[in-house]
């Protein structure tokens, strides 16, 4: 194996490596100046290969789905190299490899077949006769970027995923030491990487500590904010599939999928689907599949560019579920959506629909937590709410299990009538002459409010009584404008004489307007103690 570089004989020769060359004197990763961009991460694959172990496993890997021989193969090499495990990292059966190891930011795509050998910056695997000399494989960089790499057709080639038969090379192990050069590296000097000159053995389908730290030194280490995947569920019913994950933005995500079909070599060879917008904080994408997508790989492209807005690469058969999604709860629905304006301590019941709601770690108004207390766990899809004190307008009522919040919005309205609390809003609320009286209002914003109270029954505005009562046992407990808020607290310190001190005493606000009769609240009771 070498890495054939097209852009000039002078450059191509000086890095142009071959994989029996002598072992360098450092025992390390290198790296030969080269990187692959963000439009270059695709990988295809021309089905020439002769030999008929080449294309002789027909089982298929479930997290490989959709593709048989040398493209499986191919495949699970390219995986190897990636930021996280692809799907349960399950697939290669020696030595209890799991694929997905590089731990860089960078992931590789599966793009499926493509139709022709292609060009050397098409990113295509293909077999070539190469006329003898002891290279097994080699890989062509134009001066564009991308890739080309030919398998030498003069050697026995098997697609395993078992040890080879006798004589045979690995194309899984062969491609991801090749595919190492195609990432940027050149021959590591430690002894067992993947890199080290001359591998092509089943152990480099494994790439050691020093290969990851090449290609994290490439593309840089994992961001912990790179969007990830951790499961996929089809709905072919429907026609949909949904990603499940983490960091996905919340508007202007792009997904990535496998052609059905083969596709050109100057095609772009991925299907995308744009402009979705994610939900449950950034942990759910839905999507209707394209017609053109088949099993394969999905990634997910959040807006900006390099290795920390693309997902890992995981996989998708377009029919179930690979993956496990992780259990959160999810709120789809809240009624009613319109409420009035409350009164602090007026019991006004919202109901929370949706899903795992008994996952919550706690209920949000506008990012602050709900008092427990305020909230009953009907069954895991439904939640009752007595909504707390809120302004007027809109609101974000949420839900979260610590990791995402999930919101839908509630907007709160002027009460269509003066509303009035004394006391605790209780009837028959105890209150101490000594303590004061605190005194709630809500109404439009800047109306006048009147609030009288008195020990015979409700009062009427002028000073009119439910019957006949002495003036001086009518209780003015001031004017009011309501701000803005829709609401307003009042308390009123030491309560003028005559108290009455063990009388039950009566009260209303009235909305001053024209015309009259002004709008009266509801009615209030408290009793006074000393």
């Amino acid at each position: 194996m070498k890495i054939r570089l097209l852009a000039g004989p002078a450059l191509a020769l000086a890095l142009a490596t071959a994989l029996l060359a002598p072992l360098p004197t450092t025992r390390a990763f290198s790296k030969t100046g080269l990187s692959l961009g963000q439009g270059q991460r695709h990988v295809r694959v021309f089905d020439n290969f002769a030999d008929p172990s080449a294309n002789d496993n027909l089982t298929p890997a479930p997290m490989f789905p959709g593709f048989l021989g040398v493209e499986v193969a191919i495949w699970k090499g390219a995986v190897e190299w990636g930021s996280a495990l692809h799907g349960d990292g399950s697939g290669d059966p020696l030595g209890g490899n799991q694929l997905g190891s590089g731990g860089a930011s960078f992931d590789a795509f599966w793009a499926g077949s493509a139709t022709d050998v292609g060009g050397t910056g098409d990113n295509i695997v293909s077999a070539l006769l190469c006329g003898g000399g002891g290279t097994v494989a080699f890989t062509e960089f134009p001066p564009s970027g991308g890739w080309r790499m030919r398998f030498c057709d003069e050697w026995l080639w098997d697609d395993g995923p078992g040890q080879p038969i006798p004589g045979a090379l690995d194309i899984q192990g062969v491609f991801t030491h090749e595919y190492g050069h195609a990432l940027g590296l050149g021959h590591s000097a430690v002894t067992g990487a993947t890199m080290a000159a001359g591998t092509g053995a089943v152990a480099a389908r494994s790439i050691a500590a020093d290969d990851m730290a090449g290609v994290q030194c490439v593309y840089g280490i994992a961001a912990p904010a790179k969007p990830r995947i951790t499961a996929t569920l089809a709905d072919p019913g429907a026609g949909t599939l949904t990603l499940h994950g983490s960091g996905f933005a919340p508007a202007g995500n792009e997904v990535w999928l496998t052609s059905a079909s083969a596709t050109a070599p100057g095609a772009d060879p991925i299907v995308r689907v744009t402009g979705l917008a994610s939900q449950s904080g950034g942990s759910v994408l839905a999507l209707v599949i394209p017609p053109a997508a088949g099993p394969g790989d999905v990634l997910v492209q959040i807006p900006g560019m390099g290795g920390a807005a693309l997902s890992n690469a995981f996989p998708t058969d377009l029919v179930g579920t690979l993956g496990t999604p992780t259990p959160r709860p999810d709120l789809s629905a809240v009624a009613p959506t319109s409420i009035e304006a409350l009164i602090p301590g007026t019991a006004q019941t919202i109901t929370l629909v949706g899903s795992r709601l008994d996952l919550a770690t706690g209920f949000l108004l506008d990012g602050e937590v709900i008092d427990p207390a305020r909230l009953t766990l009907v069954d895991p899809g439904t939640v009752t709410l007595d909504m707390p004190q809120a302004d007027l307008g809109g609101h974000a009522l949420g839900v979260t299990d610590g990791t995402i919040v999930d919101e839908l919005a509630v907007t709160v309205v002027p009460v269509p009538a003066p509303r009035l609390q004394w006391g605790a809003g209780d009837a028959f609320t105890l209150v101490s002459r000594a303590a004061g009286l605190d005194m709630l209002l809500a109404g439009t914003p800047g109306e006048l409010h009147v609030v009288r109270g008195s020990p015979v029954g409700p009062p009427g505005f002028p000073p009119r009584f439910t019957r006949p009562a002495p003036p001086q046992v009518l209780l003015d407990a001031g004017v009011y404008v309501i701000p803005d808020e829709g609401w307003l607290a009042v308390h009123l310190g030491g309560l003028p004489d005559p108290a009455l001190v063990g009388s039950l005493w009566f009260a209303r606000s009235f909305a001053v307007q024209r015309p009259r009769p002004f709008a009266a609240s509801n009615d209030q009771s408290i009793t006074l103690v000393p």
